[in-house]
């Protein structure tokens, strides 16, 4: 994880200016990055994440979106605002109103969704 300002309170920390954060997979070279402008984690369980979001996996995805909550324990991450997911093979998908999704991106659920799919 990189920051450029962490501040610790008592009940949550904070990165004011951001983050950047590789998370590496068990026993492998795979790894998910996550990049915003601004983080407020809570427990280092409950992160709320808004401004400027990217995150990509090893699987291809590359997902864009403003504002994000990421539950570890639950290893879920979910919004309410629109989103973006690219995928290597071309797909492209607009979610209007949010994204449910496993933290390694194998389950996701789209709410109000539209896309561009590759003909094969």
């Amino acid at each position: 994880m990189y920051s450029p300002l962490i501040k610790e309170y008592t009940y949550y920390t904070l990165f004011p200016n951001g983050f950047c954060l590789f998370i590496y997979e068990n026993n492998t070279n795979k790894y998910t990055y996550l990049k915003a402008d601004w983080v407020k984690s809570i427990g280092k369980i409950i992160y709320h994440i808004k401004g400027n979001i990217k995150i990509m996996n090893s699987n291809g995805y590359f997902v864009k979106t403003e504002e994000i909550f990421w539950n570890r324990k639950q290893k879920k991450i979910f919004n309410e605002k629109y989103t973006m997911i690219y995928n290597s093979d071309g797909t492209i998908l607009h979610a209007i109103n949010g994204i449910e999704a496993s933290e390694n991106f194998k389950k996701i659920k789209l709410k109000n969704i539209s896309g561009t799919l590759p003909l094969i």
